[in-house]
This record gives structure tokens, C-alpha cells and sequence, in this order.
């Protein structure tokens, strides 16, 4: 019992206290795509949460050994990198075998959702602070689910934000990262005040 308190815990605490796009900026270039396309909000949240799960897995043990070097700081990416491209091809032979109508689309999806700086933030993180399996494995997917939140918060606001009055010179990205910068602040709050590591 205390090993899924302790998942839905770090689950949790990833979805909103240290939310990957309000606390670290992590894959905010993908998200403002994702804004303007919000029917692939789901998929690839989705495909994230796969990608962290099966990488979190695959790399527990192996980090383990890696921090224990004296070049842990470089070898620790380096071998998530490698995982997540083992990831990767696994992921696309198997969605082309089972899913042969949707794998176009889906292709381009996959190679976003596993090489992208949300994607390694949501195992290094864990790694850096030494968080046992369960823990790392709750953070890899409430780090996804908060990504999905996060876009779909943030689409919500800038599309309401088309009907106000914004000065001609804030308008478009810069009223986006003025609002995204709002937000950050209010789960800046959330954190108590200190800088995430």
C-alpha cells in the first residue's frame, strides 16, 4: 500500500507542483505547436507517458551504476539518450506492425514525443535527485499528464486571451510568454518559494 502512495504522491507532486513547463520550461516549443493542433493534446501525452515509463524502467538500473562513476554527470544523459532511442525504434516497428493506417501521422508524433527536452528532463530529474523506481516512475507520469495539463491550460488562456484588447505591440508571442510567465509564477508559489534543482 505504501508503494502506491508513494507513486500517486511523486505522480501528483510532478502533475502540478513541479509542473515541467511552469517550473522548468521544459518542451514549450512543442507545446505551442500542440495549441494550434489541440486533437494530438491526448496522443501525445500519451506517447510521453509510454516513452518515460519504458525509459524509467529500462534505465533504473543501469543509472545506478553510472552515478557511482566519476563521470556520472555526462554518462547519466548520455545513457538515457541511448534508451530512449532503443525506445524509439521499439515504439515505431511496433505501432507500424499493429497500426499501419494511423502510422504516418503517428510517426512524427513519436519522434517528438522521445527526442525532446521534456522527455530527458523527466528522467534526469529523478536521477539527479536519486528517487528509488517507484518514485521515478511516478514522476515520469505525472510529468507527462502535466504537460497535457499544462497545454491545454495554456491554450485556453491564450484563446480567450484573442478576444481582449492587447496593444498591437504585445501581441502574439509576446502576450503568450507574458501569460506564460503569469502562470509559472502562480506554481512558482506552489513549490514554496525555492528554485527547483
Amino acid at each position: 500500500m505504501s508503494f502506491i502512495f508513494q507513486f500517486l504522491t511523486m505522480m501528483i507532486m510532478a502533475l502540478f507542483v513541479e509542473n515541467i513547463i511552469f517550473t522548468r520550461a521544459l518542451g514549450t516549443s512543442w507545446m505551442f505547436y500542440l495549441i494550434k493542433h489541440p486533437k494530438e493534446i491526448l496522443q501525445y501525452t500519451v506517447l510521453l507517458a509510454v516513452v518515460t515509463t519504458v525509459s524509467g524502467l529500462a534505465g533504473y538500473p543501469l543509472v545506478g551504476f553510472a552515478q557511482n562513476s566519476e563521470y556520472h554527470h555526462v554518462l547519466v544523459p548520455m545513457l538515457y539518450i541511448g534508451i530512449m532511442a532503443i525506445v524509439y525504434i521499439a515504439v515505431y516497428f511496433f505501432t507500424k506492425k499493429v497500426l499501419p493506417g494511423k502510422f504516418e501521422h503517428f510517426g512524427m508524433n513519436l519522434g517528438v514525443a522521445v527526442f525532446n527536452c521534456a522527455t530527458l528532463g523527466s528522467l534526469l530529474v529523478p536521477a539527479g535527485e536519486r528517487l528509488d523506481l517507484i518514485s521515478t516512475l511516478g514522476y515520469g507520469i505525472g510529468m507527462s499528464f502535466g504537460f497535457g495539463f499544462a497545454t491545454v491550460m495554456l491554450g485556453y488562456g491564450l484563446s480567450r486571451l484573442e478576444y481582449c484588447r492587447v496593444p498591437k505591440i504585445f501581441k502574439g508571442v509576446p502576450i503568450s510568454l507574458i501569460y506564460l510567465g503569469l502562470l509559472s509564477l502562480a506554481f512558482y508559489g506552489l513549490i514554496g518559494h525555492q528554485l527547483p534543482t
